[in-house]
């Protein structure tokens, strides 16, 4: 313990000095001042300028624009590309698969029987080649066979009946130099045996009547049906060209239900016939030989003969509000008459365009059109000359008052604007 006099004369010693700090704002010679407080031994660097961001110019963008769409035309071609070569590969291994045809449907699948009462009866069955041919991988069909039929009587009816709902084809009509004439199913597309050996396609013959030809009777509509059931059949009919100097024996053909793309069909000093005709494009010439029947077109119809009459009931099917539906008759020194009805396949029932051209000369042109759809649009030529033209609307039309009948009667309406309930 230290224990201090207070009364000790003795002087207490001074405690040391602390050292005095620097003065602030000053620092080592030859760097530059800073103001206080802060104190830098560091040279400053001057900042670069930069410049400023261009924007991208025109061209460059459309380069651009040109790569980036060229690019994507590129990909999706290359997609395109292997999408089909997978969808062939899958076909052919899908038809590969085919030639093993041991899968047979649930239930069995018949053809349609054809009915005793329209007086027809199968007499044979076909009987198709042995050698089955394989198509290409490209056609719709992978298999195909053919078969043939000959007719016995050259003078008895000919005819070829299509009944059911899974057949599809041509039929060609050609000469030949053979003596009789002679149907052949030139081919029978189809996608399985089991399929083609469903159809029944026979020769057949009338009862109590002469008369034979070809039938082919394939299935109803049926549940579980794909395109796999359709048969396609291509049927040439060859008929006798006769020796030179002798016209061709006139064969009477029969057929139900058939509907042409394009027919043509000529003739030299005789009538044609027709109790039913439908196509698309359809054109019908003699020469002294008059024309008659029913006829149904879509796109075109000519009728044309000389020194004979024309006397036709045509129905005229407008199927495109953007197409014409065309009809000519024609005929020279002879009566022309005919009963045009003039349909549309519009959904309303209305609309459709026609142009009619009916000619003669020297006799009675008389025309009538019982039937024709509302805001419809005829263009009607109809001439003769030295007597009378008659031309009736038996429908709601706007029509031109009666006209006189001159010596020279020419009878034309330009353009007709059907309307029902008009004017």
């Amino acid at each position: 313990m230290v224990i201090e006099d207070v009364n000790d004369p003795t002087p207490r010693k001074a405690s040391p000095t602390p050292p005095t700090p620097p003065p602030l704002g000053t620092c080592e010679p030859g760097l530059p001042q800073l103001p206080p407080p802060y104190i830098s031994y560091y040279q400053a660097i001057t900042p670069p300028i930069l410049e400023p961001r261009r924007k991208p110019s025109q061209r460059r963008l459309r380069r651009r624009t040109y790569l980036i769409l060229a690019s994507l035309a590129l990909n999706f071609f290359l997609f395109f590309l292997l999408a089909r070569s997978g969808r062939r590969a899958k076909e052919a291994a899908r038809r590969e698969d085919r030639v093993d045809d041991s899968e047979q449907p649930k239930r069995r699948i018949e053809a349609v029987v054809p009915g005793s009462q329209l007086g027809w009866q199968c007499v044979h069955n076909v009987t198709w080649s042995k050698s089955t041919t394989r198509l290409p991988n490209e056609a719709p069909f992978p298999f195909e066979s053919t078969a043939s039929f000959q007719f016995s009587d050259p003078a008895s009816l000919m005819f070829l009946l299509s009944q059911g709902s899974h057949s599809e084809g041509h039929l060609n009509v050609l000469t030949s130099p053979d003596a009789l004439p002679h149907a052949i199913v030139t081919a029978v597309r189809y996608h399985f045996l089991r399929v083609r050996d469903r159809a029944n396609v026979c020769w057949m013959e009338r009862k109590h009547a002469s008369g034979a030809g070809v039938g082919i009777f394939t299935p109803a509509p049926f549940d579980g049906q794909t395109p796999d059931d359709i048969l396609d059949f291509d049927i040439t009919l060859f008929l006798p060209t006769g020796h030179v100097g002798s016209s061709l024996p006139i064969y009477n053909l029969e057929t139900q239900s058939l509907i042409y793309s394009d027919s043509r069909l000529f003739t030299k000093n005789k009538p044609i016939i027709v109790k039913s005709l439908f196509a698309k494009n359809a054109t019908i010439k003699s020469s002294n030989g008059y024309i008659s029947g029913s006829f149904d077109a879509s796109s075109y119809l000519r009728l044309e003969t000389s020194n004979a009459p024309i006397d036709v009931t045509v129905n005229l099917h407008n199927q495109n509000v953007f197409a014409t539906t065309e009809l000519v008759l024609q005929t020279r020194n002879a009566q022309l008459e005919s009963a045009v009805n003039l349909l549309t396949s519009s959904a309303t029932g209305e609309g459709g365009k026609f142009i009619i051209q009916a000619e003669t000369s020297d006799a009675p042109l008389s025309m009538t059109f019982p039937a024709s759809p509302t805001r419809s649009i005829l263009n009607l030529d109809a001439q003769t000359s030295n007597s009378p033209a008659d031309v009736r609307v038996e429908h709601d039309l706007r029509r031109p008052p009666p006209l006189p009948r001159p010596e020279e009667a020419a009878f034309r309406i330009l353009r007709r604007y059907a309307e029902r309930g008009g004017d």
